[in-house]
């Protein structure tokens, strides 16, 4: 009752002391409306035409010639060495029925369940000698794939008249620590044989 007489008794004398300072309206413009502004007259001076453009014609570059792969020079000696691709199961693995195909901490390979005998050759398209040797290949081997780590993905392809892949990002050259080309990869039992190779040089 006490706090209730206080509040009343405050309320009661409250005046009204005017207005301090001087209040304006807000000003700020819509940002949905500015875009909207601005778009129409990039339209009407053409400039949003010009840059929807350069971006078609930057998709359609890089989807012919992708960025080179960084670090990737011509093989001047021959190098091979191999990959294991055994690997450590970081949780069991089991099948639809719940049987058990692989316990956490086993070391798998996969090259023990899956037949692997596909020829993997990494070229640099815009190198002359790498497409000549290219050819060479060609003719001895029926299953194998063709990796560009830079170069004109169709220009390849019409010069090889074979389908044409690109290393996006270095992921594979990565993965299999290949730093020169041409370079082939291939199985040997159970691990991966991969070889640098000089495009003139005496190893085929």
């Amino acid at each position: 009752m006490a706090v209730a007489a206080v509040l009343l008794s405050a309320s009661a004398g409250a005046k009204d002391l005017g207005t301090w300072g001087n209040l304006f309206e807000p000003a700020e413009q819509d940002m949905l409306d500015f875009i909207q502004g601005r778009l129409k007259t990039m339209e009407q001076t053409g400039e949003l035409g010009r840059l929807q453009n350069e971006a078609i014609e930057r998709v359609k570059r890089n989807a012919v010639r992708p960025p080179p792969v960084a670090g990737i020079t011509p093989a001047v000696k021959y190098r091979t060495y191999s990959y294991d691709p055994t690997f450590v199961v970081n949780e069991t693995i089991t099948d639809m029925k719940g049987n058990i195909i692989a316990r956490k901490g086993d070391r798998v390979n996969p090259f023990d369940k899956v037949s692997f005998s596909q020829t993997l050759y990494f070229i640099d398209g815009d190198n002359r000698d790498e497409l000549r040797w290219m050819k060479q290949q060609l003719a001895g081997t029926t299953n194998f794939k063709i990796i560009l780590v830079k170069g004109n993905i169709k220009d390849t392809s019409d010069a090889l008249d074979e389908r044409i892949y690109f290393d996006q990002a270095g992921v594979l050259t990565t993965k299999f620590r290949i730093e020169h080309t041409p370079a082939r990869v291939s199985r040997d039992d159970r691990v991966l044989k991969i070889e640098e190779i000089p495009a003139t040089g005496a190893k085929r």
